[in-house]
């Protein structure tokens, strides 16, 4: 398969959940957790080995669980990824949005880019008061380098396949799944890190 997800073994109840999610040969390390610490953790990890740095590309998507009324329900989880590291954090089951989470998302010297993302960044905006300082939708980048205006409302699939040569499969039943479980499946979180892997990988093919 080019695509799939083990545990890595390291696993502690009710804190994080570890995986490694190969994608097209490369191995992805995820965890899953609303422990403020472990958030912390891995965004300092990342300030510091960026810390020289500007403009560093940071794949980020939501997910929500689906509602079919006009009120939409809150973000249940949002995905970042870098290099070959993603977060997946849990906003239901912590009682406060991490600080770290906050001035990340709203630090200049990272691009957070996805498709169509200006309305994840409304979502949590509305929802958590989270400010996302530079927010980049990668599609106007991919009809500038392929003459292609069709591209400018397309979906993650369709890039994938255009740009990094990915054959991608989005199951609708994942896709319109429960976000807000407790504990997500091996779908649930395959699903989630494909999305913010792939969103980093768009961005680093099309904004360098």
């Amino acid at each position: 398969m080019t695509i799939s997800i083990q545990d890595s073994r390291n696993y502690y109840p009710n804190t994080q959940s570890c995986y490694t999610v190969n994608i097209f040969g490369n191995q992805i390390n995820t965890i899953v957790t609303h422990t403020p610490s472990v958030v912390n953790h891995f965004i300092s990890n990342v300030l510091n080995k960026y810390r020289r740095s500007t403009n560093v590309i940071v794949g980020l998507d939501i997910e929500w669980r689906p509602s079919f009324s006009r009120n939409q329900n809150p973000p249940a989880i949002i995905q970042l990824c870098i290099d070959n590291k993603c977060l997946i954090f849990q906003f239901l089951y912590c009682r406060g949005i991490p600080q770290s989470l906050a001035d990340f998302l709203n630090n200049p010297d990272f691009d957070f880019v996805g498709v169509g993302i200006d309305g994840d960044v409304e979502k949590l905006e509305r929802f958590y008061d989270l400010n996302v300082c530079n927010a980049i939708d990668v599609r106007p980048f991919a009809v500038e380098r392929y003459g292609d205006s069709g591209l400018r409302n397309t979906g993650m699939r369709t890039l994938a396949h255009v740009v990094l040569d990915m054959e991608i499969y989005k199951p609708r039943e994942i896709t319109l799944s429960r976000w807000d479980d407790a504990y997500l499946s091996y779908e649930q979180v395959q699903y989630a890190c494909v999305d913010a892997y792939l969103s980093y990988h768009l961005g680093l093919e099309l904004l360098d």
